[in-house]
């Protein structure tokens, strides 16, 4: 039920309680608001536990109420998650990061917050819930900033019917594959099965970093387990004459960067976020290095726009050392397999620290 939630709101209340009387109509409202205007799914979902008396108390008071609940026959579960987030009283509310199971807000300031909100209506609703969004951990940030780049990636391949292009049959799944693999998953397929095995994966043991990781890995898997045949490649030629190897041509990442700041008018959030594009791009690469739709890139998809859009941004990505190459239909970026990622993932992020901080 909670699969597809960003935030996850533990509401504990009971009927016998008059402020909780009180603020339970607030609360609908602000619910209402989420899941019409702002939020309707990947937002945030409220949980009712229950401090009634009885069954009968419960159902009388829940039946009011658009949120999903606990059961109340788990009194025990209701205990525990009381004691694992410092929940001294009633009302309180308690709003938690999906993906690492840490508290966003505190009981006291979001029950404080949704109060001021609802005074001031819709647009107050609106940006209380994008603060919150705001406070989860950077590592959760981290991870489904990946996933959504995965998943637009997936998407642009499935509206242009597969792999990259016609010439780079070499990527083409064999037709004994075609057979056995099903229909690709969608964007919300892919965070669902994240969602889903993140959990496991920290009951087995796995730090919340990791698992996040071999969740989306693991979720990816249907669209990129698959056989390659052989074929042929579209791509650059070159003609060198007179090559000196001890010359060195290469020009350095911090070089070309500062170059992209001056050719788009000293604009230092392009830069960022030509840079970070980039940067998301390596750490998806690595966190599967050896799936090769990671690892290219058309330039016309939307994602990878981000940098191309930008003046001085080709050269940049030759200096980070991707290849670039063309086909029958399109332009690709490739991450070659002699590149370092480890050193390719500082390189960016210092320089990317740098133009942060200009």
């Amino acid at each position: 039920a909670l699969t597809n939630s960003r935030l996850i709101a533990l509401y504990f209340s009971a009927s016998w309680c008059g402020p909780c009387r009180g603020f339970t109509p607030m609360l609908i409202e602000f619910h209402n608001v989420l899941k019409e205007e702002v939020a309707s799914s990947h937002g945030l979902e409220i949980v009712f536990v229950s401090s009634d008396r009885s069954d009968a108390e419960f159902q009388q008071y829940y039946k009011k109420m658009p949120f999903k609940a606990m059961p109340f026959s788990q009194r025990e579960l209701a205990q525990r998650a009381k004691s694992l987030f410092g929940v001294r009283g009633i009302p309180s509310l308690v709003i938690i990061d999906s993906l690492s199971g840490r508290i966003v807000v505190s009981p006291d300031e979001s029950r404080r917050e949704v109060h001021q909100a609802c005074q001031y209506g819709e647009k107050a609703i609106e940006r209380l819930f994008h603060s919150w969004l705001d406070k989860v951990p950077e590592e959760s940030k981290s991870m489904l900033d990946i996933l959504a780049l995965s998943c637009a990636e997936a998407d642009e391949t499935a509206k242009t019917g597969g792999g990259n292009t016609k010439a780079e049959t070499y990527l083409k799944r064999s037709i004994e594959t075609e057979a056995m693999v099903s229909s690709p998953l969608s964007k919300d397929d892919i965070a669902a099965r994240v969602k889903e095995l993140f959990p496991q994966l920290v009951a087995q043991g796995l730090a919340p970093n990791e698992a996040a990781a071999e969740a989306i890995k693991q979720a990816t898997l249907q669209q990129s387990d698959s056989k390659l045949d052989s074929g042929h490649m579209g791509g650059e030629s070159k003609f060198i004459t007179h090559y000196d190897p001890s010359v060195k041509t290469d020009v350095s990442v911090a070089t070309t960067a500062d170059n992209i700041y001056r050719m788009n008018s000293d604009d230092k959030d392009k830069v960022v976020a030509v840079l970070s594009t980039a940067q998301k791009y390596v750490a998806n690469v690595q966190k599967d290095p050896t799936n090769p739709r990671f690892r290219n890139f058309r330039l016309s998809n939307k994602v990878f726009d981000k940098i191309t859009s930008n003046a001085g941004s080709m050269e940049l990505l030759k200096s980070l050392n991707f290849s670039v190459f063309h086909s029958d239909i399109d332009f690709v970026a490739s991450i070659p397999l002699s590149v370092d990622l480890e050193l390719l993932g500082k390189v960016l992020g210092k320089v990317l620290a740098t133009h942060q901080h200009r």
